[in-house]
């Protein structure tokens, strides 16, 4: 049963706070500043209270032939409310000779986690749009005691459960011949991809940056808005393995949402990335376009914008006349020097590698979606001046930054890959306890309150917060009883 001591000594604790702040005006930041600490407070020994007493009744109702009480050890939690330090009971199996606290086993509170499950909920949710640094700093405004270190732990860890539970559904399809569920049933779907560098942390395998590759499905344009488009059904897929590895997992992704079974066509825009074509081998009736974004900047990169030559180029493609395009480039070639004739080959050769993904053949798409997506998805948080990568833990975060787009919420990210089945105990909402206990325990409480509560006789008896609000704590447990 909870102690009505230490639960005024709580409310005592707030009403000093606002009794003290009332006789002296002062600014609003610091009256909010110390009425939300002292809230904050309260409410962090009320759930201290409360779990103590979940630990009580815990050791009550266990199998007392199974479980020995070995002794009892001191926990800290820090919490969206501060750190909360409480007490519970360890137990060994006299059979199995297992060890557990059966109130963190009730209460879900995992071995070796500081933070709570809000709490990182919240600093992983920071952490997606901001740096690490910067996500402690806004949540030491609320939680003194947390660190940037530790919210990278919080996002490697759930990071790393979606690397495995992806690798997981990956080897079921590719690797048993599993069906995906997906039960969406569309003709076309469009696909995207595109990859963004990012400054390694480690000089890994020699190379300064680290590519971070990201796809994106949709079954087309929401063109009812006239200043944007939105895309319908999107799922993002996203990660740091190599183009293989990558589109496996992508293809599994996307099978959870649409049945393959009945996409008869598939569109696949890239840039040319000889990774990112991978996945016309793999999306069932893909075809490869080139995303005229890249176009476009690569007849910029070596034609220059608007120039005469730039607009025939255009027309040519347009026209899906090869010869035309190849007679203008070479021509341009001839009468260019140096570093703009390497820029002008390097486009030509561009440009019939990829004249497949050019050509529309009668079928005309529109596609062009994925640099917005990279940006907002990965570059925005990603690329930022300093910023610096492991592969590991580029991959964690930008799986995470991918759940969300997909409209996962953290909750369901945060759950654990595998769960231990062993028999847990659970609280109930409401515990039978002797009413004789409750009556002996009420009025031991209403003489204690009379005892230590002076100034219901003292001099400041008469004023209303003595009157009004003491006075009454003082006959609550009469009236309970």
């Amino acid at each position: 049963m909870l102690d009505i001591r230490r639960a005024f000594f709580a409310f005592l604790h707030v009403w000093s706070t606002v009794q003290e702040l009332a006789a002296h005006p002062c600014n609003f930041s610091i009256l909010e500043e110390n009425v939300v600490g002292a809230l904050t407070t309260a409410a962090g020994e009320l759930i201290q209270q409360v779990l103590e007493v979940w630990d009580e009744w815990l050791a009550e109702q266990r199998d007392k032939r199974e479980w020995e009480l070995v002794h009892r050890k001191f926990r800290t939690i820090a919490t969206t409310v501060g750190e909360i330090t409480y007490q519970r009971r360890y137990y060994r199996n006299k059979e199995t000779g297992e060890r557990r606290f059966l109130l963190d086993d009730a209460v879900g509170l995992e071995p070796r986690r500081r933070l709570s499950a809000k709490l990182r909920e919240q600093a992983v949710a920071l952490a997606l749009d901001v740096s690490y640094h910067r996500a402690a700093e806004i949540l030491r405004t609320w939680v003194p005691d947390i660190s940037a270190m530790a919210i990278w732990q919080e996002v490697q860890r759930l990071g790393g459960t979606k690397r495995a539970r992806a690798a997981l559904e990956r080897d079921e399809v590719f690797g048993r011949g599993a069906s995906t569920p997906g039960t969406r049933e569309v003709d076309t779907l469009y696909v995207e991809a595109d990859g963004v560098y990012v400054r390694s942390r480690r000089q890994e395998e020699g190379k300064s940056h680290l590519e971070v590759k990201l796809a994106v499905a949709y079954e087309g344009k929401d063109e009812r808005k006239p200043d944007r488009r939105a895309l319908v059904t999107r799922y993002v897929v996203a990660g740091t393995e190599e183009g293989e590895r990558f589109w496996e997992e992508a293809v599994t992704a996307f099978g959870r949402v649409w049945d393959w079974r009945h996409v008869e066509r598939c569109w696949l825009g890239t840039d040319g990335a000889a990774w990112a074509k991978q996945g016309a081998d793999m999306l069932p009736s893909a075809r490869h376009r080139l995303d005229p974004f890249h176009l476009r900047q690569a007849l910029v990169r070596a034609l220059g914008r608007e120039t005469e030559t730039y607009r025939k180029v255009w027309d040519a493609l347009k026209a899906e006349d090869w010869a035309r395009v190849e007679a203008v480039l070479t021509k341009a070639e001839r009468r260019s020097q140096g570093a703009k004739k390497q820029r002008i080959a390097r486009l030509k050769g561009y440009l019939k590698e990829h004249w497949d993904g050019i050509v529309d053949s009668g079928d005309v798409v529109s596609l062009g979606v994925i640099e917005g997506q990279v940006f907002h998805h990965v570059a925005r948080r990603m690329k930022r001046h300093g910023a610096r990568w492991s592969k590991q833990g580029a991959d964690a975060l930008v799986r995470l930054m991918a759940a969300r787009a997909n409209g996962e919420t953290l909750q369901v990210i945060a759950q654990p890959e595998c769960v231990k089945p062993t028999k847990k105990p659970v609280v109930p909402t409401r515990v039978s306890v002797n009413e004789a206990e409750i009556a002996r325990k009420v009025e031991d409480a209403a003489r204690w309150l009379s005892t230590h509560m002076p100034a219901l006789v003292g001099p400041h008896a008469g004023r209303p917060w003595v009157k009004y609000v003491l006075r009454e704590l003082a006959r609550l447990p009469h009236t309970i009883a």
